[in-house]
């Protein structure tokens, strides 16, 4: 993280913590006024204020906005603020009930306060935003850019660097352009529909997105050495690569900071569904990685790891008894053990043991050979409706999902998360296409977007690979909470595998 956007994160959370605390002020000063709060000892007033601000700092620091603030509208900071008020609440109503605090009674306090919150820290971030931009426009903290590319590129390259408010782009240099009668001209060859190159007709430009040209190839170099330029963005296309290295080692040794673009790599990526492409220095080499899966920031994966660990061991305790009423009816209808153990494939091909309440018979392994031309999954799953081989109370507890309970233990042991991809079995993942395994980019869960996207419903493999996929790509802490929540409505209304 670099200093500009450390910066913008102490000043969010100062902005938003103070608003909190001062929400709750003024709402304990005016429910004191009017009788409408329970009397507090010292101690139940320091356990609310602790409460409070650790509710606080697990929503802010796990469902924080990734969107940088200069890039944000109003819309979305609107509804980042209260989607972060409420789940601060929410945590907080559980805290407090917890602590069996004397405030959890406290409602009138507790809606005023939450009114109060949303109040101020919309307000004060649109004042901060405003005092941001002015603060990093006229500091240390912004940075002096100048932009080289070619005509075609300039437009959209410059409106989107723009974008970031506390960069200011000092001027262009289009490297394809030429200098004619005091101004910059370039000519783009079009494409006609027959795929033939057209040369358009040349025409002047003196500003891109509202910065001027200021160079060309020729005097790039000199504009570069007399302008104040923290920075250089590069951005050319693979038959200009030759060309621009040597101008680019040049700048280099200036001490400027030189951002380019890898012609080969964008050659070689262009066709590619995959844009997650970072560069770093490899054994003294300069290497890219490719990569489809979505790398989380560490911050995110511990976060997710600690909402595992105490969801799986809450999880387990909650289960235990529930295991012991089903264990009874279980073992008597079908001889053979209580928990059924099987080899699945978790992240990235690690093999582990997947942990289940057992609702077929001891020999389902052996008959599924026999039942394979029955299966109504087009791909490597097997599904179909009245399996034989599951038990009568098999079916209860699959319909119930209570047979996924003995996997809190799977989370514990970090093999699973509460949320991820549904993990393969030995035999579906030996016939994996290539682009198959990348539903194994990240931690398989014991809940999930196929679990709570009609599963029962689904019957081609493709379909559970798009929704995993989706589930990678998309992943945040708000988007684990909501599947949370849709997989309690699931188990509910009995909605479980077949």
């Amino acid at each position: 993280m670099n200093k500009r956007k450390a910066t913008q994160l102490l000043v969010e959370f100062s902005v938003d913590l103070s608003s909190l605390l001062f929400a709750n002020l003024i709402s304990f000063l005016l429910c004191t006024a009017i009788h409408k709060i329970p009397n507090l000892t010292k101690q139940s007033a320091w356990i609310y204020v602790i409460c409070l601000v650790l509710s606080f700092c697990v929503i802010f620091f796990g469902f924080s906005v990734s969107l940088d603030l200069s890039v944000r509208n109003r819309l979305r900071e609107f509804i980042a603020v209260v989607r972060n008020c409420l789940l601060t609440y929410m945590t907080l109503s559980v805290a407090l009930v917890l602590t069996r605090s004397d405030l959890v009674n406290g409602r009138y306090m507790f809606l005023i306060s939450l009114f109060l919150f949303i109040s101020f820290s919309c307000i004060n971030r649109y004042f901060t935003k405003r005092l941001l931009i002015r603060h990093f426009s006229h500091s240390g903290l912004v940075n002096l850019a100048g932009v080289i590319t070619v005509g075609r590129r300039a437009e959209d390259f410059v409106s989107n660097l723009q974008q970031d408010w506390t960069r200011h782009i000092k001027g262009v240099a289009v490297i394809d352009a030429e200098y004619q009668n005091g101004n910059y001209v370039f000519s783009d060859a079009l494409k006609s529909s027959g795929g033939n190159a057209v040369a358009a007709k040349p025409k002047a430009i003196k500003y891109v997105s509202s910065v001027p040209v200021v160079a060309n190839l020729d005097n790039v170099i000199d504009w570069v050495k007399r302008e104040s330029l923290d920075e250089v963005y590069i951005n050319v296309p693979y038959e200009y690569e030759s060309k621009i290295a040597q101008l680019a080692e040049e700048i280099e040794s200036m001490g400027i900071m030189v951002h380019i673009n890898l012609p080969t790599l964008e050659k070689l990526v262009e066709n590619s569904e995959f844009d997650n492409v970072e560069c770093t220095m490899v054994a003294g080499y300069p290497t890219a990685t490719l990569t489809a899966a979505r790398q989380l920031p560490l911050s995110a994966v511990i976060f997710k790891r600690i909402v595992d660990i105490i969801g799986g061991f809450l999880g387990s305790l909650i289960s235990l008894p529930v295991i012991l009423v089903v264990a009874v009816p279980l073992l008597i209808e079908s001889r053979g053990p209580l928990i059924f153990k099987q080899p699945r494939v978790g992240k990235n091909g690690r093999v582990f043991n997947i942990y289940k309440l057992r609702s077929m018979y001891v020999d389902a392994e052996e008959r599924k050979k026999e039942l394979l031309a029955k299966n109504e999954m087009n791909g490597y799953m097997f599904k179909m409706d009245n399996d034989p081989r599951i038990t009568k109370v098999g079916r209860f507890i699959r319909r119930t999902s209570i047979d996924e309970l003995p996997q809190f233990w799977n989370v514990l042991k970090g093999d699973m998360s509460l949320v991820g991809t549904r993990p393969p079995t030995l035999d579906e993942f030996s016939k994996y296409e290539s682009h198959h395994k990348r539903r194994l980019s990240m931690r398989p869960g014991i809940t999930g977007m196929w679990q709570v996207s009609g599963r029962s419903k689904i019957n081609n493999f493709e379909d559970v690979v798009k929704l995993d996929c989706e589930y990678i790509d998309n992943w945040s802490a708000w988007l684990d909470l909501k599947i949370m929540f849709k997989t309690v409505g699931v188990v509910l209304r009995g909605i479980g595998a077949e």
